[in-house]
């Protein structure tokens, strides 16, 4: 079998309000949509999708990939059955100019190819990740709080959560007066009720005594994990809190992106998150997951704000690659962009993430309002 199509769309969607990353405000997602067909008319679609603000690449860096995308996949051959999530391209395809691509163009270029994948598959009847044909598959995810110091907004979050379902919360710290958050997150354990676990993300806000007040003051609740508390530079003096350490920004400058080895991080981390882009590709982020349970870690998934797409990607992609299925992902970002880029989209029900049943069987279609230009 071979790719005997490969088209390449900029996309863009706006934000339902203006998104601050890092420093920058955003007004549209953008991106591209990699799109390709093999010999039996099945097509797969990837999302390459750096986010300004967060991510060291940029979409103009990914664009300079679209030459070697052209001349490499035009024609290559596809072998469904050797397939292999921890190998470069999935193990379907041989390309030597991947190893040129930068780790979003690898990720969109093997969400293309786990999606013809498992089409194949399901046509065959042999997908095992998938639910009966008439059910979505669901993957659970975590709630988003955000303290607030305006009394309807956070009532409104209140009345929001407990009405979406989650038993997970991420919850950002360090935006406000300590001891207001602190009021506020044992407020949302009052108004949630038992059952619930937190992960709080400081994203480097925190000073290391702000940190240890934190602690002291919340140190009965279920706290998974605290994400990033620390600014770089004074990060290791997190292990003088007893909770969990959990890495998201500052990873990739621990990993080598090709073969991450979790193993030599700072004992006190006990938590990893992973996104698209960091790492080369799903097949690295799966070198990841596989490293992170040989390490004793906990491995959670999330998006950097990207489309129902790659938000299905990364829920196939926590079946396949083994993780608990009861493990909440941060993956309830769709809500954030006014539309998405495949029909049907993702939904949120219940505190899961239900990923249509034609994501798998190709039954979807390309929203043709958020296509900017055809860039091949």
């Amino acid at each position: 079998m071979r790719i005997v199509r490969i088209d390449i769309y900029r996309f863009s969607l706006p934000f339902v309000t203006p998104v601050k990353v890092g420093g920058e405000t955003l007004q549209e997602r953008e991106g591209l949509l990699v799109v390709l067909t093999d010999d039996e008319n099945r097509l797969g679609y990837g999302e390459i999708a750096p986010l300004p603000g967060f991510d060291v690449s940029t979409l103009d860096r990914c664009l300079r990939d679209v030459p070697s995308l052209e001349n490499s996949l035009n024609y290559a051959t596809l072998q469904y059955d050797l397939f292999q999530l921890p190998a470069p391209l999935l193990g379907i395809t041989d390309v030597d100019a991947a190893s040129s691509w930068t780790g979003h163009t690898l990720f969109g270029v093997e969400s293309a190819l786990l999606g013809l994948y498992l089409q194949k598959k399901n046509t065959e009847g042999r997908t095992t990740i998938g639910p009966p044909p008439d059910e979505p598959l669901r993957i659970p995810v975590n709630g988003l709080f955000i303290p607030n110091l305006t009394a309807d907004n956070l009532e409104r979050q209140f009345r929001d959560l407990e009405k979406d379902g989650a038993k997970t919360f991420k919850i950002k710290v360090g935006r406000h007066p300590a001891e207001e958050e602190i009021r506020q997150i044992r407020r949302l354990v009052e108004k949630l009720g038992s059952g619930i676990s937190l992960r709080l993300d400081g994203n480097r806000n925190l000073a290391p005594e702000a940190y240890r007040r934190y602690f002291e003051a919340l140190h009965d609740l279920p706290v998974e994990y605290v994400e990033e508390p620390l600014p770089e530079d004074v990060l290791e003096r997190a292990a003088n809190v007893p909770w969990p350490l959990a890495l998201d920004e500052s990873l990739a400058g621990f990993l080598d992106p090709e073969e991450p080895s979790l193993s030599r991080l700072n004992p006190a981390v006990r938590a990893v998150i992973l996104k698209p882009g960091p790492l080369n590709g799903l097949h690295a982020m799966a070198r990841a997951v596989r490293s992170a349970e040989e390490a004793g870690l906990r491995t959670t998934l999330s998006s950097a704000f990207n489309t129902g797409l790659t938000l299905a990607v990364l829920g196939l992609f926590s079946r396949l690659a083994g993780l608990p299925p009861e493990t909440a992902h941060g993956l309830d970002t769709l809500r954030y962009l006014v539309g998405d880029v495949l029909l049907p989209s993702p939904t949120i029900s219940k505190g899961m993430l239900e990923i249509p049943n034609g994501l798998l069987s190709g039954d979807y279609s390309l929203n043709k309002s958020c296509i900017r230009e055809k860039v091949l």
